[in-house]
């Protein structure tokens, strides 16, 4: 009897149904309405008063192209004018208890599945792309002394720091950026990039550990643009 149903099984998953097409267009029809314009619905009227409240600060203009970030841990957020905002994002604030600050310039937009592990500090200035699945690591997570780890403590003061992204930096899908980095403005990060150490201000790094394998030519209008107004 297994086996009878076994060979049933298999049998009617190998097959395929045919296309009807009056039905499956309808369907079809159906998915993009509930998935493209229910979603953002959703997202406008659900989502976004939600995240709002659970903001220090948040600029006009905010776009969500799905769900809320994941906030974990005790963090302070504050959002620019017009930061938009793709699905499945991680915020956490790691390390210890005490407050961790993320702040998003204006303009600027962290694509699907972006992780943002908070050390002290994460800032990320005006008009800079974060591409998918991009993580910064604020903290090592963990203690180096594996017997502190067996005993489950956090990382110490030492394993956690601050990250910051320049104006108009461009950092690459899939790249990690590691604590205490600083990536200049107008940099770009390449795809896969694991950057350790600071960035300068037009250039371009790639590889593990990123080192710079190129330059961003100064567009006209570069020196009189608006600089970065943090210290």
């Amino acid at each position: 009897m297994q086996r009878a149903i076994y060979a049933l099984l298999k049998g009617a998953g190998s097959g395929s149904f045919p296309t009807i097409p009056g039905l499956h267009h309808l369907l079809l029809g159906e998915r993009r309405f509930r998935r493209h314009v229910l979603a953002r619905v959703w997202s406008k009227v659900y989502h976004e008063p939600l995240f709002r409240l659970s903001c220090a600060r948040c600029g006009s203009g905010l776009m969500m192209l799905e769900e809320q970030p994941k906030l974990l841990g005790n963090l302070r957020v504050e959002l620019g004018e017009r930061v938009c905002l793709a699905g499945n994002q991680t915020w956490i604030a790691a390390g210890d208890a005490a407050e961790k600050q993320l702040v998003i310039g204006d303009s600027s937009y962290l694509g699907y599945g972006v992780v943002v592990a908070v050390g002290r500090r994460v800032e990320i200035g005006r008009h800079v792309l974060v591409a998918d699945r991009v993580r910064f690591s604020g903290s090592d997570g963990h203690p180096l002394d594996p017997l502190a780890r067996a005993r489950g403590e956090s990382a110490d003061e030492r394993s956690i720091g601050s990250i910051a992204v320049h104006d108009y930096a461009w950092v690459g899908a899939h790249a990690i950026v590691l604590k205490g980095v600083t990536i200049g403005r107008g940099a770009i990060v390449a795809s896969g990039a694991v950057v350790t150490h600071d960035v300068p201000e037009l250039t371009i790094v790639g590889g593990n550990p990123a080192k710079p394998i190129g330059t961003v030519p100064p567009p006209p209008d570069w020196v009189t643009a608006v600089p970065d107004t943090r210290a």
